[in-house]
């Protein structure tokens, strides 16, 4: 069988971006595959066909990817075409990682942003949105990340030819590492051996709600410290910090392209997006043996077993709820909780989520042969 995945980035990081590299290479050892991307980090084992994107990582990015990937794909001569996102508007499979509809009608998602960008992001989301539900309901199958995205997009655009798979985890993450290199990460960031690292991973933190992390921190005792990986307005948010007298305690440690050294170092991860169609960091948490505190805003909330593996807010703006599961975590037994977490997450290893994925491309396949 001939596969085209289509993903506009494809990288050993990020969320979509690392979901296209791991389905990529797990799929090669079942099906011939060809990779349509602009931009490429990392070994794959297939095909790559580099389509050309103008600019950021942005609309005018992603319309002018889709513009060139109709010269450079072929339709009739792959089996299936499987989408990461809606980038192809009529794709076999099309794995959605989000709801933009859902974006568009969540003031709270914007209430920070300034009025232009806050004008931008609604241009930008409603373009997006009318795309998305061409191509979901032009798409044979949909794979949704989380219970919660299918439930969405039904909502949202009337698709039931919807499929929940959770995305997978890379056996690497299931390495913590020694004591040695954990002692040594933390000298190097300015933690000491004794303090309760409390890790938040992400961009725009302004939706991953990094500022409930920091309200949080601010009703624990002083050795619990929160280390903030990835991209974000740090200027505004170590504002926030020093509002809310936590400035010594958080380190912004910027973006990591080897994000497993920050989780070696870390205690536990703390999640509380506004709007998080999955959420990536929290299965690569409990890979790593870490418990998580979340919220049902969440997608990767359905995975987290509560009171074993962490713990699951209201929501995420309750940060008295949040500050008290972080003590229940810092006052359990880490062991407990390391050995649940990564019992948890190999449930998802990706060879694991091949299973589930290969059935649908067999089906749409043998459904193509009979007509």
């Amino acid at each position: 069988m001939k596969v085209a995945i289509i993903s506009v980035r494809t990288f050993q990081y990020g969320g979509v971006e690392r979901y296209a590299y791991e389905l990529v290479n797990h799929l090669s050892d079942h099906v011939t595959v060809h990779l349509f991307t602009s931009k490429l980090e990392g070994d794959v084992t297939a095909k790559v066909h580099l389509v050309p994107a103008v600019g950021r990582k942005d609309l005018v990015s992603v319309n002018s990817f889709m513009l060139f990937l109709k010269s450079h794909l072929k339709r009739k001569s792959f089996d299936i075409i499987h989408s990461m996102g809606p980038l192809y508007l009529h794709p076999d499979i099309v794995t959605a990682h989000i709801c933009q509809k859902r974006l568009l009608h969540d003031k709270a998602l914007f209430e920070d942003f300034t009025i232009k960008r806050r004008a931008y992001w609604k241009v930008r989301t409603q373009a997006a949105s009318r795309f998305q539900k061409m191509s979901f309901k032009n798409a044979g199958t949909v794979i949704a990340v989380s219970s919660m995205l299918k439930e969405e997009l039904e909502k949202a655009y009337g698709i039931k030819n919807i499929t929940v798979i959770h995305p997978g985890i890379s056996a690497e993450f299931f390495h913590s590492g020694s004591g040695e290199e954990r002692r040594k990460g933390r000298e190097k960031l300015g933690f000491d051996h004794n303090s309760f690292i409390i890790l938040f991973v992400g961009s725009q933190w302004e939706r991953k709600g990094l500022k409930f992390a920091l309200q949080a921190l601010s009703l624990l005792n002083g050795n619990a410290k929160l280390l903030v990986v990835g991209k974000g307005d740090k200027l505004i948010f170590k504002r926030i910090a020093e509002k809310y007298g936590v400035t010594n305690r958080v380190r912004f440690a910027g973006f990591q392209r080897n994000i497993v050294d920050s989780y070696r170092i870390s205690d536990m991860l703390i999640l509380p997006s506004l709007y998080e169609p999955f959420g990536y960091p929290v299965l690569e948490a409990m890979a790593m043996g870490l418990p998580v505190v979340t919220c049902k805003s969440v997608g990767a909330s359905e995975l987290v077993e509560e009171g074993r593996t962490g713990y699951v807010a209201d929501k995420p703006t309750d940060v008295k709820q949040l500050s008290l599961m972080i003590k229940k975590v810092m006052n359990g037994s880490q062991k407990t909780y390391s050995t649940a977490a990564k019992e948890r997450a190999h449930q998802f290893l990706w060879e694991k989520k091949i299973h589930q994925i290969k059935p649908l491309y067999d089906e749409i396949h043998q459904s193509k042969l009979t007509e």
